[in-house]
């Protein structure tokens, strides 16, 4: 934990002195693509373990309709006592049309991949592939709130950890549809609340699940943000609670 708290002072301090004072960043859009380094401290609790830690994002973005983000957490379980990398994810968005002028503002296809490289056993990943193509579109309301409905499909592979039970040893396909709605408050504040549904195994309905997202980031200077976050699976009664700082450049 001492190596996490060191890290994320760290990033802290180097990028409030770095941070440039230009202008133009509009992030409550998940449609503007911008290039950035994002940094954040997390806790996820669930019944009997606490996943904590760092969890570092990089986005690059080639040109205004690509984008490429990589995400590696390190991360600690209180219930196992390790620590170590958790999944590794890696996303590619493609944004073929964008056009704010009109209600229907945004359309484009994206990937995501996350890889099994936390280790099961020590409770830092799920110990499967998973692979969730999707379709993001923009609806333009008003100035102050739009709406990005996405509709995703999950594939998760067979366990690549030795000896799961024979319940476990399938892979599993499911959907997931869930609405971004930014609501911005000043060009510094801006909030996204996140309805999600989740049908993360088509052939079994006792796995659907609601979830709620709420997301809020504030400017300290034009290129820099501090954000928070939240997902709450309240059936499975899982909570997870992240600050964070963003340094775009």
């Amino acid at each position: 934990m001492k190596k996490i708290l060191v890290i994320g002072v760290c990033l802290f301090l180097v990028y409030s002195v770095s941070a440039q004072e230009e202008g133009g960043i509009d992030a409550s859009k998940p449609t503007n693509f911008y290039s950035f380094l994002d940094n954040t401290l997390e806790n996820t609790s669930s019944p009997g373990q606490n996943l904590m830690g760092y969890r570092g994002k990089i986005t690059y973005v080639p040109s205004e309709a690509h984008l490429i983000l990589g995400e590696v957490p390190l991360l600690y379980n209180d219930r196992t006592d390790k620590f170590g990398v958790g999944n590794i994810r890696a996303r590619y968005f493609f944004l073929p049309y964008k056009n704010y002028d009109k209600f229907f503002g945004a359309f484009g296809p994206s990937v995501d991949i996350f890889a099994p490289t936390g280790k099961f056993e020590d409770g830092l990943g799920n110990g499967r592939w998973l692979v969730s193509p999707g379709l993001t579109v923009g609806l333009m309301a008003a100035d102050w709130i739009q709406f990005f409905p996405i509709l995703s499909y999950q594939y998760a592979s067979k366990p690549v950890y030795s000896n799961p039970t024979e319940a476990e040893n399938v892979a599993t396909h499911g959907l997931t549809f869930q609405v971004i709605t930014p609501i911005v408050f000043s060009e510094k504040f801006f909030i996204q609340v996140t309805p999600i549904i989740q049908f993360n195994n088509i052939d079994d309905e006792r796995t659907d699940r609601y979830v709620q997202e709420l997301f809020a980031a504030y400017a300290l200077q034009p290129k820099l943000q501090v954000t928070a976050f939240y997902n709450g699976n309240f059936e499975d009664d899982i909570h997870q609670v992240s600050a964070g700082l963003t340094f775009y450049f």
